[in-house]
């Protein structure tokens, strides 16, 4: 005997489909979310960075606001890179879904756990996001930073006639001058374009530290996507220079860092205080740690598993020269 369905108990079946179409959603944008908030919190910590990497900036924020004006000024500013980074490589990963599936990638998108329309969703959303704070506290300033972060991450990962993933330098350039950007963002988002013009040097010093830093970094994951990228028609700095030319590169570049830091500290600023001087002090530190590991990975060229692991152990050099940048303005001038 067929059992009635009464309007009551249809409308609880349409209830309880909805319901579980929400939960579906709002999973779907938590696993996206958590597959990229590292690299998302990455970008978001150079921000924080900027807001604090002039010397005794603490002294002149604490003596012109309270602490709950200071937070308001500080955390929308991070808030926004992160939204903006992490929607970025969704789209990234998105273009990527089959070059994931040659490097053995298990990311959402080509593993099939979230759908390309929930993908585009998550995009649309978190770039939306990051607009919405940026209108809603009138730092209108600082669509200078945040429209050319958005611009560099869409063209990165436009079709292959335009991507910039696919250009041999310039998709390492790119991912440089997004981080260069964050960085600028917190430096001028409390006190306006200003400060980094009366502060040229710091400025200058954090932005080159910062992109030498991360073109680093991500060159050294393309050593781990070689066989990949090569599938893919890529021409990353690997596949055109070699492995071995491609560390030489990065081996040089590491040592420039320090000599830069030291020349501009040396020569432009004032450092009469302790405080002026743990910036360069903190990036030859960093350096060197990066030069003891491009010794690792020049043993393990022909492992992609290995030099993956190489490329996430890069992620504490990055934390330990952004804390170097800003120590200076938790000291006394």
């Amino acid at each position: 005997m067929a059992s009635v369905v009464t309007p009551r108990r249809r409308q609880g079946i349409q209830d309880n489909a909805k319901a579980r179409a929400r939960a579906s959603f709002l999973c779907s944008q938590l696993i996206l979310f958590n597959s990229r908030k590292k690299h998302g919190l990455l970008y978001s910590v150079a921000t924080t960075a900027g807001l604090f990497c002039i010397p005794g900036i603490l002294n002149v924020m604490d003596s012109e606001t309270q602490i709950q004006i200071l937070i308001q000024r500080i955390i929308p500013a991070p808030f926004i890179t992160l939204m903006i980074a992490v929607g970025m490589y969704i789209l990234n990963d998105l273009v990527d879904a089959d070059v994931d599936k040659t490097n053995l990638k298990n990311r959402p998108i080509p593993s099939g756990r979230v759908s390309k329309k929930q993908a585009w969703t998550f995009i649309m959303l978190t770039n939306g996001a990051a607009l919405g704070i940026l209108i809603s506290t009138l730092a209108i300033d600082s669509i200078i930073f945040v429209m050319p972060m958005m611009l560099i991450g869409i063209l990165y990962s436009t079709p292959k006639k335009i991507a910039l993933m696919n250009r041999f330098v310039i998709k390492n350039i790119a991912i440089a001058s997004f981080y260069m950007l964050c960085t600028m963002l917190g430096i001028t988002w409390s006190y306006g374009i200003e400060l980094a013009i009366n502060n040229p040097i710091v400025a200058i010093h954090a932005i080159t530290m910062s992109g030498i830093m991360i073109f680093v970094g991500s060159t050294i994951n393309d050593l781990g996507d070689i066989k990949g990228d090569k599938a893919a028609g890529r021409r990353t700095i690997p596949i055109v220079l070699g492995s071995e030319n491609a560390v030489k590169m990065l081996i040089i570049l590491s040592v420039s860092m320090p000599a830069i830091s030291w020349m501009l500290y040396t020569t432009f600023v004032e450092h009469d205080s302790i405080s002026t001087m743990m910036t360069p002090i903190a990036v030859t530190i960093v350096a060197s740690l990066a030069l003891l590991r491009m010794n690792n990975i020049r043993k393990m060229f022909e492992d992609m598993k290995l030099m993956r692991e190489q490329h996430k152990k890069w992620f504490p050099l990055y934390m330990v020269l952004q804390f170097g940048m800003v120590v200076g303005s938790f000291l006394p001038l």
